[in-house]
């Protein structure tokens, strides 16, 4: 038989193909011991079996499965000659964060509503059932998801064994709940009120102009603002948007309250105008709340050789150690007039300070095309309670915990599908995680600024200092820290599907760089235990700048939990 040239240039090819891994199945017993070579039969550089040999292989492993015994072996020939198979990801990354919990302020002090009606006989009939300066709840500011970037790889030894490695980055971003904003959703626009008022509710001829101002603008830039004495007579008039009255009117919102302990006790009741049930601080310009956090994050890990493999399936004890910073904090940015209003739409036992609304049932019953504004109940005198200039009261309060975790772990890590079309890869893993947190907390003019001195000194607030933020910080301004390390249980869940689709998607597929690359789809799910709660963790039960009282850092941990979904680009090679 002739056998044609280029036929024999090929046969040795496929006889080293055929060569390049072996799997063999023997029914009976193990593999003998090889015998030794007879002594001086050695090459050069070579020494007795079992120290080495010119006839082993590359790797070779010998196993038992459901009684019968298995070899695995890799002769260093053919497309099985790798010692290590290397692989690499790079992932876009969106997570969703844990949202914090508890009311922003001290539970412990009596409500809006509360305070203003002390022989429980209401301010105005209704009022009792609807939002009145609520304290608001730190679950109320939208999901906190920001965008990150994870790169992961490592390589896997022939064995099964191997390394991991992955470091991920969390973006600093921020969620913000804005309560006016809420407000004002419900409602038609100013423009729009002023021409409907203009027409008798008849309709509107044109749009309405209003030169690019606003009674927001107006009210904090003129009638509130600096240099400016407080127009309580009603007396000034601005041009198409009516007199002060008519633009507060407009302006102030039943927005949201922060309940204190004021530091009083219920026998300071008769002579400095408390109760000892503390009080909650309302504000009717602005109330906004924010959840920021960023993270960053490291991970190494050796996988032992697998203890299941088969039917597709491996599954790795892996251990090794990780490092995870978080930095996670919340704001209070809030605005109050300054302003007592519509205590005469009340009864009998309603103090002078206090803030009268009707109840936001949604309805506009005095006919000015705006809905549950103060003057829904009646008419209106503005008081001037805060003695500043501007009377307005500005307030913030941040709120930021920093930790730093680091420790060992361990887990599983399973493949299912590996080098056939879809492969799904994925871990199971807990940490004990010494951590390092520190809490930091600043802000001003967060204090009862509706309670004025009327006994002695009425240029003064009885509770505060002058709240005037345009020179810097007031002496109502305030610090504290707080440091702790402690230990933090971690567990994460990680699933990932990689899919060989780049070869079919036009253009796609002519990119070099995706040639052998996969799509990678996954999900994480990370769980930590004590982590402190920004929010939770301020202390409002004593709050007094006059007393030499402040919030204050008082740690409260929690559950910190991510959701991570992730997309990119996995390599092997």
């Amino acid at each position: 038989m002739r056998i044609r040239h280029s036929l024999k240039a090929f046969v040795p090819f496929i006889l080293m193909l055929a060569a390049g891994r072996s799997n063999v199945q023997a029914q009976y017993a193990p593999p003998m011991p090889q015998q030794p070579m007879p002594q001086g039969s050695y090459p050069a550089g070579y020494q007795a079996y079992p120290s080495q040999s010119p006839y082993q292989t590359l790797f070779e492993q010998n196993y038992v499965s459901e009684g019968l015994w298995y070899k695995d072996s890799n002769n260093g020939f053919g497309p099985f000659s790798h010692r290590r198979d290397f692989f690499m990801n790079l992932d876009y990354t969106r997570t969703k964060t844990r949202a914090m919990r508890g009311i922003v302020g001290y539970s412990g002090a009596q409500t809006y509503h509360q305070q203003n009606d002390p022989e429980n006989d209401e301010i105005i009939t209704g009022l009792g059932f609807f939002h009145y300066f609520d304290a608001a709840r730190a679950s109320q500011i939208p999901d906190m998801i920001n965008n990150g970037m994870r790169a992961s790889g490592g390589f896997w030894n022939a064995d099964g064994s191997g390394l991991l490695l992955d470091l991920n980055w969390g973006a600093q971003d921020s969620s913000i709940f804005d309560a006016r904003a809420n407000a004002l959703s419900g409602r038609l626009d100013t423009a729009t009120v002023l021409a409907l008022r203009s027409t008798g509710g008849r309709g509107l001829i044109s749009n309405f102009n209003t030169n690019g101002q606003t009674d927001l603008g107006i009210t904090t830039g003129q009638i509130l603002g600096n240099g400016v004495p407080f127009d309580e007579a009603d007396a000034t008039r601005y041009p198409v948007f009516g007199t002060t009255n008519e633009i507060l009117d407009r302006t102030l919102l039943n927005l949201y309250g922060i309940p204190i302990g004021d530091g009083r006790t219920i026998s300071d009741s008769d002579t400095e105008g408390g109760n000892g049930l503390g009080v909650t601080i309302p504000y009717d310009i602005q109330f906004q709340m924010e959840h920021r956090i960023s993270t960053l994050g490291s991970v190494i890990d050796g996988a032992f050789m697998p203890f299941y493999d088969r039917n597709n399936l491996k599954i790795n004890t892996v251990v090794g150690g990780r490092y995870l910073h978080v930095n996670e904090g919340f704001g209070l940015n809030v605005a109050d007039s300054g302003l007592s209003y519509g205590v005469n739409n009340g009864d009998n036992d309603t103090p002078d300070n206090a803030k009268v609304f009707p109840g936001a049932d949604g309805r506009d019953d005095d006919g000015d095309f705006i809905i549950d504004n103060p003057v829904e109940a009646g008419t209106l005198t503005f008081n001037q309670i805060n003695p500043s200039d501007p009377v307005i009261v500005h307030g913030f309060l941040d709120s930021e915990v920093t930790s730093n975790l680091a420790g060992p772990e361990f887990g599983l890590h399973y493949r299912v599908g590996e080098g056939k079309g879809v492969t799904f890869v994925g871990h199971l893993k807990l940490a004990a995680m010494i951590n390092n947190e520190k809490i930091r907390l600043r802000g001003d003019n967060i204090f009862n600024h509706m309670n004025p001195d009327d006994t002695t000194t009425p240029t003064v607030l009885d509770d505060g200092f002058d709240t005037n933020t345009l020179n810097g910080p007031t002496q109502n301004a305030f610090s504290d820290s707080q440091s702790s390390v402690h230990l933090s249980p971690l567990f994460e869940q990680s699933l990932m599907a990689e899919l060989p689709i780049f070869g079919h998607i036009p253009v796609l597929k002519d990119v070099q760089l995706l040639e052998d690359a996969k799509l990678r789809i996954g999900w994480t799910f990370l769980f930590v235990g004590e982590i402190a709660d920004p929010n939770q963790s301020v202390d409002y039960s004593a709050v007094n700048p006059r007393l030499d009282l402040f919030p204050q850092v008082r740690s409260e941990r929690g559950v910190f939990t991510q959701n991570t979904f992730n997309l990119g680009v996995n390599w092997s090679y």
